[in-house]
């Protein structure tokens, strides 16, 4: 089974709560990640999230109660940052009796969930597809899973498209090497050859060039990039200073965003992916405008991004367990309310989604696009790997 920051202060808030996991008189505590920046991107997840929160609470709460939100930062990357969350949230969920985990994705999910389901505490939405656990009671997950999305993505490349000379450019955690090891291991079946690997050993490299040369000699038709958005605007930096017209970009899922990819003179044009939400900034889809809308009253000047659209949406079916789990909500009836959720309809940013006390995967579905003129168009309807 596959386990699958906005630079701020680090926020403590101090608010009350009753017994473990339940809501005091006023107050729902969730645990987020504070704002870091050696994840810009995890920063703009998260403000979807208090954006939830603050919108939320202007429109008189849940059920009488205020959402809070607790959070603590991370000082460090890699494997040493993984652990530091992972402290982190065995504060939140011990200590301060958190009424959920929200998000803290990433690598570090692979250690949270488990956590969770050995300390019964609710662990929603990780941005993430390493986690794997959706009949796990205590462990609700967010986008298509990785495994489905290499499989569909590298025949797509393969079939659909020609590709037969496929790289990767890849940051070496468990991220980046499943996306390396799949690119190997369905290579034979979908008739391509791995043409080359490049890691990315630095979570904020200064220079990717001397990497993109290394591929460039290789001659692939299209370079995979199973990277962080610092890392793939290197990569996408490297490619203009080369000046390298004649192979296409292939980001992974959570990479799939305009912000983090487009550089001056169209080198990101070209770029395919699987876009997990419609864009941000275009759409015209009832729950994204609503998401522009609330943008732009609380967090005014900030970038529109499917970052944190995705903290926007998974905030707001958080926000719908609570409403149903009632006056006095605990982690046990949370959960029970989740699991009664039907055809949710999130405006048309994700398919409907539907859980079951066998099924918390929220999201299985998305769709294959195309960087043109710096935004992403799509190139097919939902498709769920």
């Amino acid at each position: 089974m596959i386990l699958r920051a906005l630079l701020l202060p680090m926020v403590f808030v101090l608010a009350t709560a009753g017994a473990a996991g339940s809501a005091s008189s006023d107050d729902i505590l969730i645990g987020i990640e504070a704002p870091s920046a050696l994840s810009p991107s995890g920063a703009a997840e998260n403000l979807g999230m208090r954006l939830v929160i603050q919108a939320a609470n202007d429109a008189g709460g849940i059920n009488g109660h205020r959402l809070v939100e607790r959070s603590y930062g991370r000082t460090q990357s890699g494997a040493a940052g993984d652990a530091q969350e992972l402290a982190n949230v065995a504060r939140l969920a011990d200590q301060d009796q958190v009424m959920l985990l929200w998000n803290h994705g990433g690598t570090a999910a692979m250690q949270i969930a488990p956590f969770a389901m050995a300390h019964h505490v609710p662990y929603m939405f990780p941005h993430t597809g390493l986690v794997d656990m959706d009949a796990a009671r205590y462990v609700f997950t967010s986008f298509p899973h990785y495994g489905g999305e290499t499989q569909m993505m590298y025949r797509y490349l393969a079939h659909d498209r020609g590709m037969t000379r496929i790289a990767i450019l890849y940051d070496p955690n468990a991220y980046g090497q499943f996306f390396r090891d799949r690119l190997r291991a369905l290579a034979s079946a979908d008739g391509y050859v791995v043409a080359g690997e490049e890691p990315v050993n630095q979570t904020l490299p200064a220079d990717l060039t001397a990497e993109m040369q290394r591929l460039r000699a290789a001659k692939p038709d299209a370079i995979v990039m199973a990277l962080y958005p610092p890392q793939a605007k290197r990569a996408m930096e490297a490619k203009a200073r080369l000046d390298w017209r004649n192979v296409r970009m292939v980001s992974s899922g959570p990479l799939t965003d305009e912000e983090y990819l487009n550089v001056p003179g169209g080198y990101a044009d070209g770029t395919l992916g699987l876009c997990y939400y419609p864009d941000p900034n275009n759409s015209d889809a009832p729950g994204i405008a609503a998401y522009r809308r609330l943008m732009a009253q609380y967090f005014p000047g900030e970038p529109l991004n499917r970052y944190s659209l995705y903290g926007y949406a998974f905030g707001q079916l958080v926000v719908e367990g609570l409403r149903r789990a009632g006056a006095r909500p605990t982690r046990e009836t949370l959960i029970d309310a989740m699991d009664t959720i039907k055809n949710w309809d999130s405006g048309g940013i994700l398919p409907p989604v539907t859980f079951s006390a066998a099924d918390h995967h929220a999201q299985k579905a998305g769709f294959v696009c195309e960087l043109r003129q710096g935004r992403f168009v799509p190139l097919s309807g939902w498709i769920a790997p």
